[in-house]
């Protein structure tokens, strides 16, 4: 396949997949649509995937109107011998993507019963009628108040779970939704009652109290003198005259006057300053004041929730905040449901907790009080959670399943189809001679046909939907299709199968008139911004084939093929001479002083390449930095050009343009183009947006205009005359209170000599789907353009072209081939940097595939598992360019030594990966240290300070589960793993640490390569670690990111099992399983890379160390870990929980 073709396969998939989550969801036509104000609800129609698969089932087994009911597929043994395994293997794929737990095998199942219980009686006796929910039969998950929680408690035999459950819905504040209209504002609320340091811009005050019924109460003015004894001892001698002044608090005179006061004295604020300062310059002529005034508001708590929808602020900071500052061990939130969790156990620790964060100022929470109701976890004793526990010991591959809150114990035993009569006998066997009779009666529900389970997952599809959906927040949606859509509203909610909406206000009436005179009976997302995308990279494809089309550098159609054909730096090995004009005049003005040999050179020939260079980054060698230092070179040598910088993320782009910024001068001029809701504070303060707020407000929110302005006047340098001192005192205390004249003539000025433009890769490019200008090019536009847009030239400006002197591109070898290009096309030069050792681009994931794969594009699923598609197009280029115009980094800084020894065989036929940090002090016992990676962990013989990487060796089976796989036994060490580090020595000294430290720094990282073993470990969490702060995703989410402690699930093993349990059988020989000889998705020692390059301190790998040594590579990684860490047993681990704790 060549190139070409595989640029178009990468689109052809991205349109795909785009295709899939633009389908229509079907909507449950038995509720109504509900609106109320602003805010609409519907539901999704749950059956659709048991129909789906009810229609499977009666075609494969020949039944007719099949009931998922009795939890059975029930056919003759004769009709059983006509169906092929593989059709059966089929229809469980089909299962998968239909939540059915559905068994190629037949299976004989029965129930055990245990003692009569009256406590059913008892409980319904103080809450009426039980729950019939799927919850509370399977995990006796019920809802009280502590009242009735109170009262239930003293019922025998009733038991209820240690840890209770409250949840409140959270809303930001109005106090804080003001503040994200102001980058620092002084915001106090306390009920109704809001009140601002100074006051709010009227633009401001106007959008909330159209909203809100903001209305002003008042102005306190303040006065804080110099010197309080002359301030008390002058009010008394003005006292002993007849003039009064309010009493002191201790240096500060406050004044209150209320809105009926300024309109009984036709009076404002303005004027009673100003009548104030006079007097008070008059009466205490030897005592300066600083004056400072707050204004107080009040809102109608009753538009509190129909004004928040309206007002549609980006809740990206609201729900970060939440993050960084409550979420974590005891705290739990929601973003998509949009709560507040905790566990408690007593009344008095659940007001400690309430209090808590009833505390903080930002969000607000809906408490019922005494008719809140907190979730319990209950369950009837019956004798047979003891009994299912000895069951598991006794028949491990017997399936148990306790249903009915402990009241019935489901037991199942799959076997293959012909022995079902020898199977029976010895399940019959076993039960009757383990099984006490008195206490327990067991029936086996035999029948002369063959059964099959089948039955519904609802939790797995709850869970998964609700993840699937959640991934369209904030989306808009409409009904109908999409030739004649009806807009219906913004996803804001997802509680599955109930989804939220917010209506446009401007639209309300629209959508009213829709949902009147149509049913609902399927919604579908617009996902305008993925049809963008795609668009921009179609067109690059065209451009890069069209020999009419003319590029800023026409030579790309050709090097982004071929990069051997980029022109090379021809007196290379002169330049690099450290005794070169031009390599002195580079050290004599680095931005960066601190860059490493490496760093230098590759920057350095980057400066001097004519149109392609290439940066090979791994993980942790100051990539940001460069990147600064790559600007800061450029515009140093030609301040008039324009540079282009560009990435995937909005992180990437913003950490470096904030590494310019700096005190001494403003020689980089950036501007960030991007929608100025999604940026975070560093990508705001140099958009135009934050420019244009502080252009037309009084604010004095800083931004890249401000910070040049305040830049100028701390260079003002005062003089020996006089005269002149006192011109420059005013001219620098006027720039740090710039008036509006003065403000607009630097930010014409700052827009006029703009050098540098920051944006997300996705986003660049003059047209969108609908061919109207995108926000980028209007940007554009506005900044290099900026007379003929302002006066609406658009003669002009339609023949206006996107073009950069130098374009630099960060994470590119995350980048399909077509995302590389989209910037390059735009600049005369480009330089690219990346990391082929690291993932290549997300359309080789497995997420992926199996997407493909269960939307039927099996085809294309197959076609990116050929070898062109698991090299990115980075390393393409990488490989074939001249030495004189590529450079690699050769020292991190983020590993300790020992975790860098593990990963540097990745990078050794680059010259190696050394560690940037000093050996002595990577080892030395504080956490404060920048250099330092000490852990302080220590746990019997399993963990010391010392130990920084350790191989848990894991021999179990995997498991295939569709296209995925499963290792249980790893989760089990997993859960062990997390046990240990729980309760080791020094772990409460690294919490300290951490206290104060982001949820990134709290957080372990946990990573697999399988999506189904990730759902496992999930599972585990929740049931066992929940208070744990834990990042846990598949390999290709977890690039970019690193964490203190990461473990990494291989997943893969020599053996293969059919199902969960399955016990060792001679006849497979020594290793008692199948044998199973693929690596899969490890096969790529990229996947590997990244996910060891992820930890910081501690790094624990689980697998099966025989299967995955037998590739070099990986057999490095073990016998360094061997050498400089520890290798443990799964068996060893297991034991030392078992004794330690």
């Amino acid at each position: 396949m060549n190139q070409k073709d595989v640029w178009k396969k990468y689109i052809t998939a991205q349109s795909k997949i785009l295709e899939h989550k633009s389908r229509p969801i079907g909507i449950d036509t038995t509720k109504s649509v509900q609106l109320n104000g602003l805010k609409l609800y519907l539901s999704i129609d749950q059956e659709i995937f048991k129909q789906v698969f009810k229609k499977e089932v009666e075609h494969i087994f020949n039944v007719q109107n099949f009931d998922f009911e009795s939890g059975y597929i029930q056919t003759s043994v004769a009709s059983t011998t006509n169906i092929t395994f593989e059709r059966l293997s089929k229809l469980k794929e089909l299962a998968e993507i239909c939540y059915i737990d559905f068994n190629e095998n037949p299976v004989i199942e029965g129930t055990i019963t245990g003692q009569e219980n009256n406590s059913k009686e008892e409980l319904k006796n103080i809450i009426g009628e039980l729950p019939t929910s799927y919850h509370f039969k399977n995990s006796g998950l019920i809802f009280l108040t502590l009242d009735e929680w109170n009262r239930a408690r003293q019922i025998q035999g009733l038991k209820f779970n240690k840890k209770i459950g409250a949840v409140f819905s959270i809303k930001p504040s109005l106090s804080f939704l003001i503040s994200t209209f102001y980058r620092n504002i002084e915001i106090a609320q306390q009920g109704n009652k809001i009140t601002v340091e100074g006051e709010l811009h009227q633009n401001v005050y106007q959008v909330f109290e159209k909203h809100f019924g903001l209305a002003k109460r008042g102005n306190e003015l303040t006065f804080t003198f110099e010197n309080k004894d002359v301030l008390k001892r002058r009010i008394d001698e003005l006292e002993s005259k007849g003039i009064t002044l309010p009493q002191p608090k201790e240096n500060c005179l406050h004044f209150n006057y209320d809105s009926k006061f300024y309109e009984q004295h036709e009076s404002d604020l303005g004027f009673e300053a100003f009548r104030l300062k006079r007097a008070l310059k008059k009466y205490f002529p030897d005592n300066p004041f600083v004056f400072y005034y707050k204004t107080e508001y009040a809102f109608d708590f009753r538009k509190l929730d129909k004004g928040i929808d309206e007002l549609e602020r980006n809740e990206d900071v609201f729900w970060n905040r939440f993050f960084s500052e409550i979420h974590g061990d005891e705290f739990q939130v929601s973003q998509t449901h949009r709560t507040i969790s905790f566990d408690f156990e007593t009344e008095s620790n659940l007001i400690e907790k309430l209090n808590y964060i009833k505390s903080f100022s930002f969000f607000d929470i809906y408490d019922r009080g005494d008719s809140h109701k907190f979730k319990f976890n209950i369950r009837f004793e019956t004798g047979l959670h003891e009994l299912q526990s000895n069951l598991k010991k006794e028949f491990p591959n017997l399936n148990t399943k306790l249903i009915a809150n402990g009241e019935k114990l489901i037991f199942r035993q799959f076997y293959q189809t012909g022995n079902k009569t020898e199977i029976l006998a010895r399940l019959n066997n076993q039960l009757s001679d383990f099984i006490d009779s008195e206490s327990f009666i067991y029936t086996i529900n035999d029948t002369f046909q063959e059964k099959y389970l089948c039955e519904e997952n609802f939790e797995l599809k709850v869970e998964q939907e609700q993840d699937k959906l959640s991934k369209l927040l904030r989306e808009e949606f409409y009904f109908g299709n999409p030739k004649e859509k009806y807009y219906l509203g913004k996803l804001q909610k997802v509680d599955y199968p109930d989804l939220y909406f917010v209506v446009d206000e401007d639209r309300i009436e629209e959508v009213k008139e829709n949902i009147s005179e149509e049913k609902v009976k399927a919604i579908f997302p617009d996902l305008k911004g993925e049809k963008d995308k795609i668009k921009r990279l179609e067109d690059t494809v065209l451009k890069l084939d069209d020999e009419k089309t003319k590029l800023p550098n026409d030579n790309a159609k050709i090097f982004l093929y071929d990069s051997s054909k980029a022109k090379i730096i021809e007196n290379i090995d002169y330049l690099l001479n450290k005794t070169s004009a031009e390599w002195q005049d580079f050290e004599n003005n680095l931005f960066s002083k601190s860059l490493n040999e490496s760093q230098r050179q590759a920057i350095f020939k980057s400066l001097y390449a004519d149109e392609l260079a290439l940066i090979q980054g791994p993980p942790g060698t100051g990539k940001s930095t460069a990147i600064a230092e790559i600007i800061w070179q450029h515009i140093r040598k030609e301040p008039k050009q324009k540079i282009l910088l560009t990435s995937e993320t909005n992180l990437a782009v913003d950490n470096a343009i904030d590494r310019l910024k700096n005190g001494q001068n403003n020689v980089v001029k950036p501007i960030r183009f991007g929608n100025t809701d999604n940026l975070e504070s560093e990508g705001y303060f140099f958009s135009l947006g934050a420019i244009e707020n502080w252009q037309k407000s009084n604010s004095n929110e800083s931004n890249t205009v401000s910070h040049w302005v305040s830049n100028i006047a701390n260079r003002v340098e005062y003089q020996e005359d006089e005269l002149i001192n006192s011109a420059l005192d005013k001219w620098k205390t006027h720039l740090q209170k710039p008036n509006y004249e003065t403000k607009k003539l630097f930010a014409e000025k700052y827009l006029e000599y703009v050098n540098l433009i920051g944006a997300t890769g996705s986003s660049i490019g003059k047209l969108n789907s609908e061919n109207k200008w995108t926000s980028f090019f209007r940007s554009y536009l506005n900044v290099f353009e900026k007379k003929h847009f302002e006066n609406k030239n658009y003669d002009v400006l339609n023949r206006t072209k996107i073009s950069f002197d130098t374009v630099i591109m960060d994470e590119a070898s995350k980048a399909t081939p077509p995302e590389l290009a989209l910037p390059v096309l735009f600049g005369k030069k480009s330089i690219i940097v990346g990391d082929h050792r690291q993932l290549p681009p997300m359309i080789d994931g497995e997420e992926i595939k199996d997407l493909l794969m269960s939307i039927g594009e099996k085809a294309l699923a197959k076609t990116l598992s050929h070898k062109e598609f698991e090299i990115s197009q980075f390393e393409r280029l990488f490989k074939n360019i001249d030495e004189s115009i590529k450079g690699t980094f050769d020292t991190q800084y983020r590993m300790h030594p020992a975790i860098n020894e593990a990963i540097s065989q990745f990078y050794k036929d680059d010259g190696g990966l050394k560690c940037g940090l000093p050996l002595e002090e990577t080892y030395h016992n504080s956490f404060d240290e920048w250099d330092s990676r000490y852990h302080g962990l220590q746990y019997k013989n399993i963990l010391t300070p010392e130990t920084h990487t350790i191989w848990v060796n894991v021999t179990t089976p995997e498991i295939q589960e569709g296209t995925s796989r499963v290792n249980f036994g790893e989760i089990e060490s997993i859960d062990n793993i997390l046990t240990v580090l729980n309760n080791s020595k020094g772990k409460n000294e690294f919490d300290q640490w951490l206290s104060n430290k982001s949820l990134e720094e709290k957080q372990i990282g946990l990573i697999s390569f399988y999506g189904k073993q990730i759902h496992y470990i999930n599972k585990m969490l929740k049931e066992k670690h929940s208070e744990v702060p834990i990042r846990l995703s598949t390999v290709d989410r977890f690039q970019g990111m690193e964490r203190n402690i990461i473990i990494v699930s291989m997943v893969r093993s020599n053996k293969l099992a059919s199902f969960q349990g399955q016990q060792p059988d001679e006849i497979y020989g020594e290793l008692g399983y199948p044998l199973q000889e693929s690596l899969g998705f490890a096969e790529s020692p990229n996947r590997l890379n990244v996910a060891l390059s992820r930890a910081r301190r501690l790094l624990i790998v689980v697998g099966n160390s025989e299967h995955f040594c037998r590739k070099d590579i990986y057999k490095n990684v073990f016998e360094t870990i061997q050498q400089k860490g520890k290798i443990i047993s799964a068996e060893e681990l297991q034991n030392a929980v078992d004794q330690n704790g």
